[in-house]
């Protein structure tokens, strides 16, 4: 099966109309089951994994509890009820959720093990029925598997990073239940028994402890009979202070490995321009994608980067370009692929070597560094990294004079440029270190300018867990892996969020920090920060990177990828691409459930859009579609605003999609079964900063966009009223169908200039929902008749993703020939 397939760029399966605005869930089910059938399929399973793990040898175990771990395995798109499966009875280990399924790990105890057979027999019993379901329905009826566990099953790492050899000895995270000292001391006896070896950190989450243990996975595989607290298994993260802490000799080597693996396109059109301190491109890790006629500094005066024999000496932006070119450095040197970078590095200093700016002049100092080098090369594409922020002068959330101008510049109505700004949100240090540090994140608000509605702004979040440095003896990572980083910042505290942005709009990895033994200090350390390059062009070529500005430049990677890949994209696909397939992680789910317990779903999903955007990035799935999962992309012009006559400008008109929709492919898939459709609308606006316009929402956007879906037993003719008051006929009583099934929903998606949701549903429903409006709603340009922008036309993204859980239907190929079949009868038209 081929995966890695170009996304499909539609032409047409628009029309346009005239319109007038109209404006003057369902809980999910878990599917029933043939009950006997179910059942008892259910009930032997259990049986066997009983009976096999009572009749073979069993070694005495290090904890005073006895009991068994057991898998359980969801049906595909159900969730598996964590309250049942979680409570006096059974031991919730772990929950992770792959391939459309969610795997629980659950330990039972020797005394307990009765209450999950009666927990089947009495959904088998009629007698015990509820009124509608039988007992026990929502738990047993989303069980498809039991099983018993093994030492992989506690795995909730990525599955490429378990070892293929389970002999090879390496370093584990192991995570057990229970306090610090009770953990380290079945820690203890657990290494004598399986001679391994205990590191010297550990980290205490609530009632969870990590160790660190090396041995092999073939010592660890008994540990489920060992030990009664165990919830996870990670692989450790490796070392990268053995990199920067190695002689320039052995550095040199390292940059000589890498340079040889380099396959570049010397005709490549595209950058990524590092607004920042400049870029040391004499280090012969960036040589290759930058040199001296690519870099510019806002005064003439300024040297392009600083040299590390005067002072100052701040390598910052040479330390953003390694990240922005080869990611995360470790993952390159311990490989030995080759690499292929098809864009280019260009510095654009905007920081003085000595004091600072005006802060009144940052806006023009960014953009106008950013125009001298478009002068030298007009034809490039290029994604424009800003990891400079300063702490707002306004109200948090407010437009100031620098985004202001970046979105101006990325709007480009002057110059017909648009261009795609991607800004760190700025770091903090939480000073409350008996305070969750999500709560600290929650009160440090996002710094200036990455507030821009037209860029995206990127903030911290960290897989960085593993730490061995003996210097840090009992200190331990601060944040948890999967989590918001300590040093991230946030809107959720924004006095302005009513009318402003969801930011950041991503979060991407910027490592970690280490708590203190008495909670009282934290520090940065090299093993938990990102590996990168130096400014120098000798000696110490590595260095390392850590916090929101390394999160920008991973993202500002991500970007340029994709501009390499597909060059007839708009800035606006490219930033709708980088959230249209950016996910929440488990930990984020996590935090999203705790929320929500505290409040109300709605108030949740905000909090979590302004706490981690859409989540991290997945690069893969924005670079490519795959049979049974694809992405539509429309690249579409509309004119939001007319005026006729001596009227003030009015509504002008709305696009409906109807769009090639594999049918026959749904159809293929049981009726019920789960499929997931999100959409993307992604736009700019051109900003108005005048403070006196704030109490207006639209005030500071020129224009907005909006999309509405068809629903399920929707016809064609109410959806369009629904929308357009100008559809209206005498039969129109309100929206018909279905509109339950979407995680924001109309009312929540609407911040900003870009718009995301996904509605998961069944096939069957999937069906009929083939048809998108996307409209215009208010801004300035519709009160400032002065200034004729009511005429223009502004451009707009729209992405459609379909996925499916079975990997054997084609839904891809099916819409291929759609789209063939139209084509031709365009052609013989």
């Amino acid at each position: 099966m081929t995966t890695n397939k170009r996304h499909i760029l539609l032409n047409g399966y628009v029309s346009p109309e005239n319109y007038r605005s109209r404006s003057n869930g369902r809980s999910p089910q878990v599917p029933t089951r043939d009950r006997a059938v179910h059942g008892i399929s259910l009930l032997n399973q259990y049986s066997r994994i009983l009976n096999h793990y009572d009749e073979r040898p069993r070694l005495p175990p290090v904890t005073d509890e006895k009991g068994i771990y057991v898998r359980l395995i969801s049906f595909e798109q159900c969730d598996l009820p964590i309250d049942k499966i979680d409570n006096t009875y059974f031991k919730l280990c772990s929950l992770v959720k792959s391939n459309n399924r969610e795997t629980a790990i659950i330990y039972i105890n020797e005394n307990d093990r009765t209450k999950f057979t009666k927990k089947i027999n009495d959904y088998l019993n009629p007698s015990k029925d509820g009124i509608e379901f039988p007992r026990n329905h929502l738990l047993i009826d989303s069980i498809q598997n039991i099983e018993l566990a093994d030492i992989t099953s506690f795995w909730t790492d990525k599955k490429d990073l378990i070892p293929d050899d389970h002999g090879v000895e390496k370093w584990f995270e192991l995570w057990l239940k229970g306090n610090k000292e009770d953990v380290l001391n079945i820690a203890r006896r657990l290494c004598e028994r399986i001679n391994g070896r205990l590191g010297n950190t550990s980290i205490n989450f609530f009632d969870t402890t990590v160790v660190l243990i090396r041995t092999s996975l073939s010592r660890l595989k008994v540990c489920p009979e060992l030990i009664s607290n165990l919830k996870e298994i990670r692989s450790a993260r490796d070392d990268i202070s053995v990199i920067v802490n190695s002689l320039p000799t052995e550095q040199h080597q390292w940059a000589e490995n890498v340079a040889a693996r380099i396959t570049r396109n010397n005709e490549a059109d595209v950058s990524v321009c590092i607004l920042d301190t400049g870029v040391n491109y004499n280090n012969p890790l960036l040589s290759r994608f930058t040199n001296s006629s690519l870099a510019a500094a806002w005064d003439i005066s300024w040297p392009l980067f600083d040299d590390y024999n005067q002072r100052p000496y701040n390598d910052h932006g040479s330390r953003q370009a390694g990240l922005c070119v080869y990611g995360d450095f470790l993952s390159v040197l311990l490989n030995d692929q080759d690499i292929s970078i098809p864009y280019n590095i260009e510095s654009g200093r905007i920081l003085p070597p000595r004091a600072t700016n005006d802060p009144n002049l940052y806006g023009a100092i960014t953009t106008g560094t950013s125009s001298r080098l478009e002068l030298e090369n007009p034809n490039w594409r290029r994604v424009y990294s800003l990891a400079v922020t300063a702490e707002p002068n306004t109200l948090g959330g407010q437009p100031s004079s620098w985004s202001a101008e970046i979105d101006k510049f990325s709007f480009g109505l002057e110059d017909d440029i648009r261009r795609l700004f991607i800004i760190s949100a700025g770091n903090s240090q939480p000073t409350n270190l008996e305070l969750d540090y999500w709560d600290s994140v929650t009160l440090a608000e996002i710094e200036d300018p990455a507030q821009s509605w037209n860029a995206l702004t990127v903030g911290a979040y960290t897989d960085k867990t593993t730490h061995t440095d003996r210097e840090y003896d009992g200190w331990s990572p601060f944040a948890m892996s999967e989590d918001i980083a300590p040093s991230s910042r946030s809107s959720v505290s924004w006095g302005w969020k009513k009318h402003a942005p969801y930011k950041p709009d991503l979060v991407e990895e910027g490592g970690n920090k280490l708590l203190s033994p008495s909670r009282d200090e934290i520090t940065n350390t090299i093993e938990l920060s990102l590996l990168t390059t130096s400014g120098r062009a000798t000696n110490q070529l590595f260095e390392v990177n850590s916090d929101t500005s390394a999160a920008c430049a991973l993202v500002s990677k991500h970007a340029a990828m994709l501009m390499a890949q597909y060059p007839e994209y708009w800035p606006e696909t490219i930033r709708g691409l980088l959230v249209h397939t950016a996910r929440w992680t488990s930990r984020m789910h996590e935090r999203y459930r705790t929320e929500r317990a505290q409040g109300t779903p709605k108030s949740a999903k905000e909090s979590l859009l302004r706490m981690v955007g859409y989540g991290v990035p997945n690069l893969n799935r924005a670079m490519h579609s795959a049979e049974n999962a694809l992405t539509l992309i429309s690249q579409s012009e509309i004119t939001p605003f007319k005026r006729d006559g001596s009227t003030d400008p009015t509504l002008n008109e709305m696009h409906l999609f109807s769009l090639p929709w594999p049918v026959e492919a749904l159809r293929l898939l049981p009726p019920e079964t789960n499929v997931i459709l999100r959409i993307t609308l992604s736009y700019f606006i051109e900003p108005n900063p005048s403070q006196k316009g704030f109490r207006r929402q639209y005030s500071y956007q020129s224009h907005g966009l909006r999309f509405a879906v068809i629903r399920p037993n929707q016809t064609l003719e109410n959806f369009r009223a629904s929308i357009n008051r100008n559809a209206n006929n005498e039969e129109y009583n309100g929206p018909e169908g279905d509109a339950s099934g979407w995680f924001l929903g109309p009312q929540l998606r609407v911040r900003g200039s870009l718009h995301s949701d996904a509605w998961k549903g069944s096939a069957a429903d999937l069906t009929e929902m083939n048809t998108i409006a996307v409209y215009p709603v208010g801004g300035w340009w519709k009160y400032r008749t002065a200034q004729d922008r009511y005429i223009n036309n502004v451009k707009y993204s729209l992405l459609v993703s379909i996925d499916v859980p079975d990997e054997n239907i084609d839904i891809y190929s099916e819409i291929q020939n759609i789209i063939q079949i139209d084509n031709q009868i365009d052609i013989e038209y």
